[in-house]
């Protein structure tokens, strides 16, 4: 049984509609994905640069400790030395 062009082309037309809607959707979930990965990306570079400059600080904090240690030391070898003389 032979189809005629006709026909053949009603047929298509009627299924582009639900094709087009079947990519809309697909399109939808993948860009909704997409956008979720992306905005757990930029939290994750927020936390490392938190954390980044949270280990800045306390390195700074910890050389700041050693010197001023180190200054009360020899300050306190220096009157040492005085007392003795």
């Amino acid at each position: 049984m032979a189809y005629s062009q006709a026909l053949v082309l009603v047929g298509g037309i009627a299924h582009v509609p639900i094709l087009i809607t079947a990519l809309k959707f697909a399109d939808n979930k993948t860009s909704k994905l997409n956008a979720t990965k992306a905005q757990a990306i930029a939290v994750e570079k927020a936390a490392a640069a938190k954390a980044a400059a949270a280990k800045a600080a306390a390195d700074q904090a910890a050389a700041l400790r050693a010197k001023q240690e180190e200054e009360a030391a020899a300050k306190a070898a220096a009157q040492t030395e005085s007392n003795s003389e």
